[in-house]
């Protein structure tokens, strides 16, 4: 890897990335995030999703961000992430004014109330909740960790601690916040710890971030008919008050229908039952 100076530099990747069929291979590549494919024994020709989200830079297309994953490794943890490439009047826009200022709030400026959840990559919790009548905005992002601004390649190293989140704008009249934690457990197996499908890791840990003890009461009674429903087994899914989230660049916002990687867009229409492609 070459750094800014124009010395070339190893890259240490996590042994969490390492696995003996890893292949890195070449490939037409979306903004910073997209990555070269792993292949596995057990399935010829085909992608597994977490590696090929996280393991190796992209070949083709790599674009510049503030803080690259070179930068993550090398030091600059403590660096300060730019939002100037949100588009403006989206949610994640106004969230990252909250966000510069390390608040965290419970009703948007236009008077709707806020939520926060984890369900493992965020492309395809985020198409979820926009699908579901009574949200208005959402926008992916990190949250409840220990460094201040993370990057995406920062957080994909698993060393900031924070988990790949969705924060929706929603209106209670119209859908209550208990419903939308029932819409997360449609999508993950709270008795699996740090995985949701194929992605496995604290970055993809599944949670319930709550912004008002209203929040978590109404939480608190769908937990615990899902803890009643493991039949003993035992319940990961992380239940505790949000902290400061960070939206994630704007080329990961409403990725899935942008076009996800293979520029098939999915439909975010109100009421809609498509099967969610998480990778697109």
């Amino acid at each position: 890897v070459q750094s800014r100076s124009g010395r070339l530099l190893a890259l240490a990747l996590p042994l969490s990335c390492l696995h003996s069929s890893v292949a890195f291979v070449p490939q037409k590549a979306a903004p910073l995030g997209a990555f070269a494919p792993k292949l596995t024994s057990s399935s010829p020709g085909r992608l597994s999703s977490s590696a090929s989200r996280r393991l190796a830079f992209g070949f083709n297309g790599f674009q510049k961000t503030s803080m690259g994953l070179l930068d993550a490794l090398l030091g600059g943890m403590g660096g300060k992430r730019e939002y100037s490439d949100l588009k403006s009047g989206t949610w994640a826009a106004e969230a990252a004014e909250y966000a510069a200022k390390g608040e965290v709030k419970t009703h948007a400026k236009d008077g709707l109330a806020i939520a926060t959840f984890g369900g493992g990559c965020f492309w395809g919790i985020e198409l979820a909740y926009q699908r579901v009548p009574g949200v208005y905005g959402t926008a992916v992002g990190y949250c409840n960790g220990k460094v201040e601004h993370p990057s995406y390649e920062m957080v994909c190293t698993g060393s900031s601690g924070h988990t790949e989140a969705v924060q929706m704008t929603y209106d209670p009249k119209e859908v209550s916040y208990a419903e939308l934690c029932k819409v997360l457990f449609g999508r993950i197996n709270p008795s699996l710890k740090d995985q949701v499908g194929n992605d496995r890791g604290t970055q993809y840990r599944h949670g319930i971030y709550y912004h008002s003890p209203e929040q978590k009461e109404e939480a608190e009674k769908v937990v615990a008919e899902v803890k009643e429903g493991l039949g003993g087994k035992a319940f990961h899914t992380e239940f505790v008050p949000v902290e400061v989230f960070y939206p994630a660049e704007e080329y990961h916002q409403q990725y899935l229908e942008k076009g996800g990687r293979m520029g098939n867009g999915q439909s975010a229409a109100k009421g809609c039952t498509d099967t969610i492609r998480c990778y697109g």
